[in-house]
């Protein structure tokens, strides 16, 4: 039994939340200043990523596109909460192919947003430059969501997004269990005063992420760092195998690690096998499952690297975390073969 720690706040950071409890300070323009030393723009701090998602739509015109995969269902919800229209670019396994979007804009020309993670499916980065470079030639308004790469100063370029998104809940880079905060770099819509006041974030949402803020390179590295040493373990333990194979191999700014599987049930049942032999803290969970909207929609076992604390993130865990998905992956094939 491998025991893994659920990725939890920071012992200092804790520390600044529980102080931001009987001060008078406001952490509020703090943490806004902190915020654009780092990410600079135009900052407002909400209560969630789902307010700022909401706040972003309604100020938008009514046509979105977003990529068909790998992004986050909660901007669908708030879209039809808005009476706002949905149409879905076609992604290579949630990437962005920017030839493709090029030619998908000039077919839909009532598309006027873009809405886009930084890491299709926590998984591998888009290929920012070239999209925002389309996205300008067609006056489209780029939305991208940084949750993932807080901390990479390419991936976070301002020059990449009229419009900054970010997460700073549970499990993210930046993690404190809930908030996070838009950046209108380009100001090219007005966001709604009212629904900002309604979820700005309480000042002790916003102490944690003045302390976290500066440590989101550490903790992306970190991350990037095990979750590349895993996709190489299994790589090298999967070889050429047709039937399970790493969604990406290639790309190194991921988080997570995807494998793709042969049908739903042998998904459900290895992922079932695999947690078995996992104990994460809090009663938690690494190990999700595909078709899934906001990851692959095809059958995967999805390896949550960035659910898991930094401090589980030992060369020791990755080694004996790997062994545990090939050797079940392994014994499926036996399984397979057998019948």
């Amino acid at each position: 039994m491998l025991e893994l720690k659920y990725k939890k706040i920071n012992p200092e950071t804790q520390k600044a939340m529980q102080q931001a409890l009987t001060t008078s300070n406001d952490y509020y323009s703090e943490t806004i200043k902190t915020i654009q030393q780092h990410y600079p723009g135009n900052i407002t701090i909400l209560n969630s990523a789902n307010s700022c998602i909401f706040t972003v739509l309604e100020a938008v015109d009514d046509t979105i596109a977003v990529p068909d995969m790998g992004g986050w269902n909660g901007v669908e919800k708030s879209a039809q909460i808005l009476d706002k229209k949905i149409i879905k670019i076609p992604t290579d396994n949630a990437i962005i192919n920017p030839k493709t979007l090029d030619e998908f804009i000039k077919q839909n020309t009532d598309i006027k947003t873009l809405y886009i993670t930084a890491l299709g499916a926590y998984n591998k980065q888009q290929s920012l430059p070239e999209i925002s470079q389309i996205c300008k030639k067609h006056d489209i308004l780029l939305i991208n969501d940084i949750s993932g790469v807080m901390g990479d100063k390419t991936l976070t370029n301002p020059e990449y997004a009229d419009i900054q998104i970010t997460s700073t809940g549970t499990p993210k880079i930046v993690n404190i269990e809930n908030g996070g905060f838009i950046n209108n770099i380009t100001q090219k819509i007005k966001l709604n005063t009212h629904l900002i006041k309604t979820l700005k974030a309480d000042n002790i949402t916003c102490a944690g992420i003045k302390q976290e803020i500066p440590n989101a390179p550490h903790t992306l590295n970190k991350t990037r760092k095990a979750n590349n040493y895993l996709k190489q373990l299994i790589k090298e333990q999967l070889e050429d195998n047709t039937d399970y194979y790493l969604i990406h191999p290639e790309d190194n700014k991921g988080i997570n690690t995807i494998i793709k599987t042969p049908s739903k049930s042998k998904t459900k049942k290895l992922a079932y096998q695999i947690r078995q032999q996992l104990k994460i803290t809090q009663n938690k969970n690494i190990i999700t499952i595909g078709p899934n909207n906001n990851r692959i929609k095809k059958p995967t076992i999805n390896i949550e690297i960035k659910n898991l604390d930094p401090d589980s993130l030992t060369k020791e865990n990755i080694e004996k975390l790997a062994m545990i998905i090939t050797d079940t992956i392994k014994q499926q094939l036996q399984e397979n073969t057998e019948q």
